[in-house]
């Protein structure tokens, strides 16, 4: 049995040029691609933000955000805003999150959907910011899926679009607690 890293134990960190990342390797060369050639471009150009995830002074993972917006109607019924009246709701994307293969199924990427959830209640304080979503791969729709998100208007092609209503999140986190 896998025992999952504490959350409490992990490091969350912004990208700097000092980071070493040459090795870091998860199941999708494309995303370690990414992290190497060009989180840190994206980053300064104030394009995306990314965050490494450091455990015993490892890198297990890492994530990307982005600003978004997800239009009202691929949202569903339950989710949407009676009052809102405009045609896309403001959101939080996960552009990237990889977990290093060395680490996959010790609740990294648990972690760090933790970690973006806290991200996005803060940023809702000082912007609009209703729902976060997620373009993710086929291969990580269930792991997704466990943490409530839902798959918004399905477009053909390599990913799925996800959403998680934060408001709604929040309301049964409140109820559960």
């Amino acid at each position: 049995m896998i025992t999952p890293i504490p959350f409490d134990e992990l490091q969350f960190v912004l990208l700097r040029a000092e980071h070493d990342l040459s090795g870091f390797h998860s199941s999708e060369p494309e995303l370690d691609e990414f992290l190497r050639d060009d989180a840190l471009i994206n980053q300064n150009n104030l394009i995306s933000v990314t965050r490494l995830v450091f455990w015993k002074g490892n890198l297990v993972g890492y994530f990307t955000l982005v600003n978004d917006s997800i239009e009202v109607r691929a949202v569903e019924e339950c989710d949407r805003e009676e009052s809102y009246h405009f045609r896309k709701y403001p959101a939080l994307k996960i552009a990237r999150l990889a977990t290093h293969n060395s680490c996959e199924r010790f609740g990294v990427g648990r972690s760090m959907l933790r970690k973006i959830f806290s991200i996005s209640i803060t940023l809702s304080h000082y912007v609009g910011c209703r729902i976060i979503t997620v373009d993710s791969k086929h291969s990580a729709v269930d792991f997704y899926k466990k943490f409530a998100f839902k798959q918004a208007i399905r477009m053909p092609g390599e990913t799925v679009p996800l959403y998680l209503d934060l408001k709604n999140a929040l309301q049964r986190i409140s109820r559960e607690s």
